[in-house]
């Protein structure tokens, strides 16, 4: 990776061909031997939702801009697993397609206006939950 980059993402742990959030929590609270012994056991990935910094600051930019950006860093350095760019699309049936991806555990879908500029937290997106998470639910947030 570039020297002053930073990329929003997330952490995710899969077990049994499922996000297992569980783990990453478990992984989280574990030091020394028991650390090293966890992340053999459950290794992660990192997913990246968004690009921050790639040798200037980006946040100024729309999303769009940043999106291509991103998908051109991981291109150009080759990054794979554990390194994951969160997929992304702007055709409708292909999200619809995507929230039958419950069943290995991700609840729902994110929203970003292609030209939003960068702001942290959840103000700057929507959230579509699916029906099927744990006891929530569903709906915009």
């Amino acid at each position: 990776m570039p020297d002053d980059t930073a990329l929003d993402g997330e952490l995710v742990v899969w077990e049994n061909d499922r996000l297992a959030f569980e783990r990453r929590q478990q992984r989280q609270h574990r030091r020394s031997a028991a650390a090293v012994q966890a992340a053999v056991q459950w290794p992660a990935h990192f997913v990246a939702f968004d690009l921050l910094r790639l040798g200037t600051d980006r946040t100024g930019q729309p999303y769009q801009e940043r999106r291509e950006a991103m998908e051109e860093l991981f291109t150009g350095q080759q990054l794979q697993p554990p390194w994951t760019l969160c997929p992304a699309t702007t055709d409708p049936r292909q999200a619809a397609e995507w929230l039958q991806w419950s069943s290995v555990g991700m609840e729902g879908l994110v929203f970003k206006r292609l030209d939003q500029t960068y702001l942290p937290g959840w103000r700057a997106w929507r959230k579509y939950r699916n029906g099927t998470t744990q006891g929530r639910d569903s709906g915009w947030r």
